[in-house]
């Protein structure tokens, strides 16, 4: 029998834990598998940590090492790893439990510049990685050994993902295309077609893929990104296209209302049905949706957290962190603190309860 929408509505209600008042703006936040953790990649080259085994989430010792923005970070599925990367192009492999983590491995240039993503294949072996260096490499978890390198990319690669056999991986693009890559031979098995997620404007390229998520039977795949009207002040109303994994087909498009609504930054699906996620729009627009395969609009969509990047899910299924943007954040100077001085910009992590 079919879900209801109303009754998707009532179940999906969520209530507010608690907001973690982060100081600095963040990239993504993500739960580790063991559930205790909650990391937080952040602007000041830090990732920060909560313990989430409760809902105190009390603060735990930051980890430290990256040079530049910490852009994006993943757990490895099975040991106590955190693999996170940086605009100045480190990536750091270090112990999430650790009171004090030092790094497990190192590799200060890993890219030439800003590493954009980073992925774990759900075997645990590999890590990889893509680049405004316009390279995607595939590494060895364990030791961070180099294992394959990818340079046949025209367009920026901006997200990645292994696919849920492990055996190849997943590269988006500026250009609204998805190459499927073999890990053994690293030869492009096919490409998707998510070119709704690209323009060129004002001779300027906008869109792209921003993000991935497959269902957990690795039937469907979701790609996140915006339908962008035009280019300068980039707008758009926020695009999900899902694909058929077997046959590469789209068998579902969701497009918001608003031309001001923007990315979508972070997708996943809840269950095999429902798929998640938030975007990002100017100006201060954020939304989070719940959407039921086969709607063309959300069962749930929160609009009271302003510019939202990343969707994180506990483990447990319980609980969801939103990592969002100040209000009124505008980054021109206007607003002004108490002292009359210029407010700089924090991401509030909005930890948020699914009753059902």
């Amino acid at each position: 029998m079919k879900e209801d929408s109303k009754e998707l509505a009532n179940k999906y209600k969520t209530k507010k834990i608690v907001d973690i008042a982060c100081p600095v703006q963040v990239c993504s936040a993500r739960f580790s598998p063991c559930g205790n953790v909650l990391a937080a990649a952040c602007f000041d080259g830090s990732v920060r940590r909560w313990d989430s085994s409760t809902d105190k989430f009390a603060e735990l010792t930051p980890i430290t090492g990256h040079n530049g923005w910490v852009q994006s970070i993943t757990f490895h599925p099975t040991t106590k790893v955190l693999f996170s990367a940086d605009s100045w192009g480190r990536l750091i492999a270090s112990n999430y439990l650790e009171k004090d983590s030092k790094p497990v491995w190192n590799k200060d240039k890993a890219h030439d510049g800003w590493i954009r993503k980073i992925a774990s294949s759900p075997d645990g072996k590999l890590l990889a990685t893509c680049g405004t260096d316009k390279l995607v490499k595939v590494w060895s978890a364990t030791d961070g050994a180099l294992v394959k390198e990818c340079k046949d990319f025209s367009w920026d690669p901006l997200s990645i993902a292994f696919t849920p056999d492990s055996k190849s991986f997943l590269v988006g693009d500026l250009q609204g295309k998805i190459a499927q890559i073999e890990v053994s031979t690293s030869k492009k098995i096919r490409e998707l077609d998510a070119s709704a997620m690209y323009k060129l404007d004002r001779l300027q390229d906008v869109g792209g893929v921003r993000c991935f998520a497959f269902d957990s039977k690795g039937e469907k795949l979701a790609c996140g990104g915006i339908n962008p009207n035009r280019g300068g002040f980039v707008q758009g109303p926020s695009l999900v296209i899902v694909f058929d994994w077997k046959s590469g087909k789209e068998i579902s498009r969701v497009q918001s209302g608003s031309e001001n609504d923007g990315f979508v930054y972070d997708l996943l699906f809840v269950t095999d049905s429902i798929l998640a996620g938030v975007s990002s729009g100017q100006p201060g627009n954020g939304k989070v949706f719940f959407n039921l395969m086969g709607e063309t609009q959300p069962f749930v969509s929160l609009t009271n957290m302003p510019n939202c990047h990343s969707f994180a899910l506990h483990p447990a299924g319980k609980k969801i962190a939103i990592v969002s943007t100040n209000a009124n954040s505008s980054g021109n100077g206007k607003v002004l603190d108490k002292n009359k001085e210029y407010a700089t910009n924090h991401s509030p992590i909005n930890i948020l309860e699914i009753p059902t």
